[in-house]
């Protein structure tokens, strides 16, 4: 009888233990997770708190950039530049670009000029996604060409242009970058001596295709077989042979040598032939003899040996793909915004659009009486997170709690109280 009393008492103490220790451990459940919410805001508050600092450094640099472009061309009104800088979220992210980096090409443009800055500081981002290419580069290859082929700024001429390089290049795997250097050194020549932008894209493409050599060298290769087609002197610095009145004379008779004349007679006048025609004319004789024969390795010699060499080689050798070329130029409308927009729209692209939609909430923010609330209401619950941290102690106590709650949190509030549960069977 007083064995079962005591195994009752036994089993009583037990059942009170049970209960103290749920209730315990509840309790103690209860403050990790409510401090581990604690955490989680504090952490949603220094990010916050982090892109604001970022959106506001950028609006900074926006500011600057409007000041420099007012500064650069008076005629743009306070509301231009407001209308300017307003635009250029919504721009920079069609192309997921940030709106600094829209700004900087009306800079760019502004500098350069130009009347239309917008229009041209956007198909400069769209070149830049098309080809992969820098911001400086991107304006040096509109700027060259747009002034050497005397486009006066028309996007209609420049996109066709750019339409057009970017499908040649995408076709043929040539670096965009390459082609765009080319073409900024290559334009002016090209244009003085009588080369359209499509001639001289497809010659320079077509050059890069079969060489492998970079932009710079082609392009300067390139202004030594043109001087020497149009009989003019000057330095090239290309590693060639100087182009002097003796060079020239060289050249001419080489040619001839080959069945071809640098010159027609057009009106009863003599005039120099276009200089595409001249190669057309030089690709049929020199491709019909064998490598060895002397009238090529003559011809190569004239036009000033090295880099010039190993182009005009290049194209003489390949006319059927400058022509081809050619004619992928023409074909390639729509083909600079479809090469865009697969830039625009990868992971970069995408984390751009979305900072530039908080930078612009950032300004929209500034610019109201509802940043004062903000700021406030920021404070107020910055408050309740240095209390709670100051009563955690030390800055390796919270890294070490920190750690913990976030497992805590990750295991979910349920898990928990399941697991804790399970460990109060044990009692």
């Amino acid at each position: 009888m007083g064995s079962n009393n005591n195994e009752q008492n036994n089993n009583s103490l037990l059942s009170k233990l049970n209960e103290f220790f749920k209730s315990q451990l509840s309790d103690a459940t209860g403050k990790l997770v409510e401090v581990a919410d604690q955490f989680s805001l504090a952490s949603a508050i220094e990010n916050i708190s982090s892109k604001t600092r970022e959106a506001i450094s950028e609006l900074k640099d926006l500011d600057t950039i409007l000041r420099d472009i007012s500064k650069t061309n008076s005629q743009f009104s306070k509301s231009d530049l407001e209308k300017i800088g307003n635009a250029s979220f919504d721009i920079a992210s069609k192309y997921g670009k940030t709106a600094t980096d829209y700004l900087s090409n009306v800079q760019d443009a502004v500098h350069a000029g130009y009347k239309n800055v917008e229009e041209i500081a956007e198909l400069s981002l769209a070149i830049q996604n098309a080809g992969n290419i820098t911001s400086e580069l991107a304006n040096q290859y509109i700027t060259a060409t747009d002034k050497a082929f005397e486009m006066d700024g028309s996007i209609k001429g420049l996109s066709t242009s750019l339409d057009g390089a970017t499908n040649i290049a995408n076709n043929h795997l040539i670096d965009m970058s390459e082609l765009a250097e080319a073409m900024s050194i290559v334009s002016s020549q090209a244009a003085n001596s009588g080369l359209e932008v499509d001639e001289t894209t497809a010659a320079i493409a077509t050059m890069l295709s079969v060489t492998k050599q970079s932009g710079s060298e082609m392009a300067k290769a390139f202004q030594g077989i043109l001087m020497n087609m149009q009989q003019v002197t000057g330095e090239v610095n290309d590693g060639g042979a100087a182009i002097d009145t003796k060079s020239l004379e060289k050249y001419k008779k080489a040619c001839e040598e080959l069945g071809v004349s640098l010159t027609t007679i057009k009106g009863g006048m003599v005039s120099l032939k276009d200089p595409m025609q001249i190669i057309g004319e030089l690709s049929n004789t020199y491709t019909a003899l064998d490598d060895s024969d002397a009238k090529r390795t003559n011809l190569l010699s004239a036009v000033g040996g090295g880099d010039r060499a190993t182009a005009l080689n290049a194209i003489l050798e390949n006319y059927d793909l400058y022509e081809k070329m050619f004619q992928e130029y023409k074909d390639g409308l729509g083909s600079m915004d479809e090469a865009a927009n697969i830039t625009a729209y990868s992971w970069e692209g995408s984390l751009n659009r979305i900072s530039n939609t908080w930078t612009d909430t950032v300004e929209n923010i500034a610019n109201s009486d509802a940043i004062i609330t903000l700021l406030n209401g920021f404070n107020g619950v910055l408050s309740v997170i240095n209390n709670v941290t100051n009563a955690l102690g030390s800055l390796g106590t919270i890294g070490v709690g920190a750690g913990i709650f976030a497992s805590f949190k990750n295991i979910g509030k349920r898990c928990m109280s399941v697991q804790i549960s399970k460990i109060v069977l044990l009692f």
